[in-house]
């Protein structure tokens, strides 16, 4: 008898921890909770169309020291600037605005030509070294 009552001492209790499953179901829900409305949302774009397209117009213009603009190689004020961009920016398809700055050309003079731009019209500018 007292061989029996020492093996009924030393059972063990086969029972699974349950609390790490559910600290990692609840990590998972979190996870899933925040991802979940990322994946839903939709981004607008536009795929490229097959055909031939047109190629669209490549208008240059120099920033140079001194708030001197040159549009195709030819000096204009800021002023004729936005009315050429203007009358351009009309046209099918829409033309690139390539922007090259001279080292010597001030910050702000390069900035108010983008602005001018973009006020004018043109989407599509582009920096381009010399």
């Amino acid at each position: 008898m007292s061989f029996a009552s020492a093996a009924s001492r030393n059972v063990q209790m086969a029972d699974i921890n349950i609390t790490p499953l559910v600290d990692v179901m609840l990590v998972l829900l979190v996870i899933f909770m925040i991802a979940f409305p990322a994946l839903t949302q939709r981004l607008p774009f536009d795929l490229p169309q097959s055909g031939n397209p047109t190629p669209a117009q490549t208008l240059r213009l120099l920033v140079d020291a001194g708030d001197v603009y040159r549009l195709d190689g030819i000096a204009i004020s800021r002023a004729d600037l936005g009315r050429q961009l203007a009358a351009v920016a009309t046209r099918t398809p829409a033309p690139v605005l390539q922007i090259q700055v001279s080292p010597d050309a001030e910050y702000d003079a390069v900035v108010q030509g983008m602005a001018t731009a973009r006020k004018a019209g043109i989407n599509d500018v582009v920096m381009v070294d010399r």
